[in-house]
């Protein structure tokens, strides 16, 4: 089968698709069909979609790059076929280009849910594979895509992390699969091994502990503020605050310090794979560098918070919210190893003043919550911070116990 070129015009641009084969007998043909193109769409740069193209010599590599150089700017490949998304990582035209691979597409009609949490759902797929599909709101793709990059990242600096090895589409929504034979979320676990709360307790806590000591080269990850100042655009865009609570939290944001040392971003019972003796990370997706507070604010979010609420520890965790409120206790005082409750209670308020960077945007975006629902807690959090803001300032976290 020989090439096919055919191309569409929207939105001001135009998109080429090329499908077939281009070779060494028909890349003449196929570079007279593109140039014929770009001469009647002067000035303009396509977008080439290469869902269709099964197969692309060497002959027709140099023809794109004629085809580059014409345009005068790098050219997006959009929906590239696997085939030749691999001989174009093989060859370095990843690096020259903006290539995009085709997604596979996916059901999860079935398929049993194992754990939730703020970016998304994990379901299995089978013995082997489960899948985690992201919401879309907080999810773009390209944070899908940085998910994989930071679990690689995290595996190379000796961090138990899953790898991701497939990026899919499962209906409007974007999903990534990991290989995770026979296992279970922490949260199941436990609530099937009560008898191990306590040592899986200090485990988790010593795991968090190994991650905040985890130096990183700077820029490696995004900076955990960056990731913070997201949670703040949402709750800015729900435009359910007033403009000076909106700039007293990206204040707040701003005072934490940074470090070079790793932050899983969404660190809970939910999102660490147990397999036998083994525990992995699932749900790189805010993987950052940055002070621990940034990790604690999180799991004190889901922890304490989100379990303390009917139903809340089941959904996102798996296990009964008693269980997860003990689980917490030995936590934390694991991780700032202290048994002083006061020390703990004071520690637990200054996290909670942390937390509601993330609540203060988490109120608005349930897709099942009544907008006036939404309005009552958006206004009771909002005040909540405010007050805690006049107590604390952005001087708190130098009263934790690190």
């Amino acid at each position: 089968m020989t090439h096919k070129i055919s191309c569409t015009d929207e939105n001001g641009g135009f998109t080429i698709y090329i499908s077939g084969r281009i070779d060494s007998n028909d890349h003449a043909a196929a570079e007279s069909e593109l140039f014929e193109l770009l001469g009647r769409h002067k000035g303009q740069v396509p977008v080439l979609d290469l869902s269709g193209l099964e197969y692309i010599s060497s002959a027709g590599l140099r023809v794109l790059m004629k085809i580059r150089k014409a345009c005068g700017e790098p050219l997006e490949f959009i929906n590239t076929s696997p085939d030749v998304y691999d001989i174009f990582e093989t060859t370095g035209f990843t690096e020259l280009f903006k290539v995009s691979r085709k997604l596979r597409e996916i059901s999860i009609d079935g398929l049993p849910l194992i754990g939730a949490g703020a970016n998304g759902k994990v379901y299995r797929i089978d013995s082997e594979r489960i899948v985690k599909v992201y919401e879309p709101l907080t999810n773009p793709f390209e944070k899908i895509l940085r998910e994989k990059e930071s679990a690689r990242q995290a595996f190379i600096h000796d961090i138990p992390s899953a790898i991701s090895y497939d990026v899919v589409r499962v209906g409007g929504r974007y999903g990534i699969v990991y290989e995770m034979i026979d296992a279970v979320t922490l949260g199941h676990y436990v609530s099937q091994h009560p008898d191990e709360l306590s040592a899986c307790a200090v485990k988790m806590a010593d795991l968090l502990k190994k991650l905040h000591s985890t130096s990183f080269d700077e820029n490696t990850l995004p900076d955990a503020r960056v990731n913070l100042h997201l949670w703040a655009d949402v709750a800015e865009k729900s435009g359910r605050y007033q403009p000076d609570t909106i700039a007293v939290l990206r204040e707040v944001i701003d005072s934490i310090p940074y470090r070079n040392t790793f932050i899983h971003g969404d660190y809970h019972l939910g999102n660490i794979m147990v397999r036998d003796d083994e525990w992995l990370l699932i749900d790189m997706g805010d993987a950052s560098l940055g002070h621990p507070v940034d990790d604690l604010l999180g799991a004190y979010q889901i922890m304490r918070l989100v379990a303390s609420r009917p139903g809340g520890a089941e959904r996102y965790m798996g296990a009964p919210g008693e269980m997860i409120g003990r689980f917490w206790d030995i936590f934390i005082r694991r991780y700032f190893e202290t048994d002083d409750s006061s020390l703990i209670e004071k520690s637990e308020d200054i996290l909670r003043y942390y937390a509601m960077i993330r609540s203060l945007a988490g109120v608005t975006f349930s897709d099942v919550v009544p907008d006036d629902v939404k309005a009552k807690l958006s206004a009771k959090v909002q005040a909540a911070f405010l007050e805690d803001h006049s107590r604390y300032g952005t001087s708190a976290i130098s009263q934790l116990p690190f």
